[in-house]
């Protein structure tokens, strides 16, 4: 039996928003260790931030990469980015967002891509809120809604780029 046939198979997409230009090679060589063979990450100039630039591609893998991109790309403080990582036969997947601002946030997310929050993390926010404004700041914070905000505008800056976003498969 083959090892695609007895593993899930993993896809996954890293979009870096906005990067200082000195950076980039650092990210290339850091990106290319994770995968284990060179990665051709094709940039693109950042026009919300002078002087930095944006990137994303895709990929396929029978081991998970996300949190090894999440944690390595967090150390480089002035980087904005998400990593999404979910099994090609359904069922849950991760988000990671990175902002220099907020740090990183870690999301279970849903077969649609929706961020779900789990039981135990429902009841350590309850246990934690003594009322409303509380709560739903929990909650908030919980489904990462300041990085949504942050990262929108980003998002939106590079919505042409996604058109060459470079496929990677293994």
């Amino acid at each position: 039996m083959s090892t695609t046939s007895t593993q899930s198979l993993l896809a996954g997409d890293l979009r870096i928003y906005s990067a200082p230009r000195a950076l980039l090679r650092h990210i290339q060589w850091s990106v290319n260790e994770i995968f284990g063979y060179p990665i051709d990450l094709h940039w693109q100039p950042q026009p919300l931030v002078a002087g930095s630039m944006a990137c994303e591609f895709q990929w396929r893998e029978l081991k998970p990469v996300a949190s090894k991109i999440a944690s390595t790309l967090k150390s480089w403080h002035y980087l904005r980015f998400e990593v999404r990582e979910f099994s090609t036969v359904g069922g849950e997947g991760v988000l990671y967002r990175c902002t220099p601002d907020l740090g990183l946030h870690q999301a279970v997310t849903s077969s649609t891509g929706d961020v779900m929050i789990h039981e135990n993390r429902l009841m350590t926010a309850l246990d934690q809120s003594r009322g409303y404004e509380t709560l739903r700041e929990n909650i908030e914070g919980a489904l990462g809604l300041a990085w949504d905000q942050e990262l929108e505008c980003y998002r939106r800056g590079i919505s042409d780029a996604s058109q060459g976003a470079v496929v990677i498969s293994r």
